[in-house]
């Protein structure tokens, strides 16, 4: 029989009792609202009313933020068909992260090149995003103890990732304006972001909406970049207000 290994253990440890590990404790992880419910709760920070989610995940979410004059014209117009050329007008910005555990486990951790029960771990410690960037919560010690990591060079290369995610946060906050633009690209053949092509699916000619995208519909580990320069930062969210204006 093969001994438990570190990460094993605290994983054993974590869902019987709750263990503490400097700052953090693995007590349960509190109620998570719906999707939905986030969205409706979180609303007025983005100056909308109502979001519907595009994913599953809750990793893209849209308001109709206004149609042309002619409301009822715009109910009878046709959803742009997969393949068809679409031509849209947008204004991109920063938005803020505000990563739940969900959220990290989807976009972030995979990243990392942690074990296996890495996600279970950081479950079990409930490592938000603001835990995550909280220096004095997630540090050494808790990645050695916590998470089990006993290479040294995968404990500073772990840090080094955190302190990238609070560094962009101050070089990009959030309402900064990295695009505006007109854009015509075939829906649903990976000429866009994600995200563009699961609005504008959605989307009659003439409305604008308001989109929110976490970085694995957007523009993800790597960012955007332009004539060297950053534009959006590796893992950011970001937010467009995006106008379809003609379907061809």
């Amino acid at each position: 029989m093969k001994s438990a290994t570190l990460p094993n253990i605290l994983l054993i440890l974590a869902s019987l009792v709750p263990v503490e590990v400097g700052a953090f404790s693995s007590l349960s992880r509190p109620y998570r609202q719906p999707d939905s419910a986030i969205f409706a709760t979180n609303a007025n920070d983005i100056g909308v009313e109502e979001w519907t989610s595009l994913t599953d995940c809750g990793g893209v979410k849209m308001s109709v933020m206004s149609s042309s004059d002619n409301d009822a014209a715009v109910e009878d117009l046709p959803f742009p068909d997969k393949g068809k050329d679409v031509t849209v007008e947008y204004i991109g910005s920063i938005a803020p992260r505000d990563w739940s555990v969900d959220d990290i486990l989807a976009c972030w951790l995979p990243e990392q090149g942690l074990t296996a029960l890495a996600p279970e771990l950081f479950e079990a410690f409930d490592i938000d995003g603001a835990k995550l960037a909280n220096a004095k919560k997630f540090n050494e010690k808790f990645i050695v103890e916590g998470l089990g990591v006993r290479k040294e060079a995968k404990v500073t290369t772990l840090l080094e990732a955190v302190q990238d995610l609070e560094r962009s946060e101050r070089t990009h906050p959030a309402g900064t304006v990295f695009d505006k633009n007109q854009f015509t690209f075939r829906l649903g053949k990976g000429m866009s972001i994600r995200a563009f092509d699961l609005a504008v699916s959605r989307m009659k000619v003439g409305q604008t909406v308001s989109l929110v995208a976490r970085c694995d519909y957007a523009y993800g580990k790597r960012g955007l970049r332009a004539a060297g320069k950053i534009l959006v930062p590796p893992y950011a969210t970001v937010q467009y207000d995006l106008t379809l204006v003609e379907i061809k």
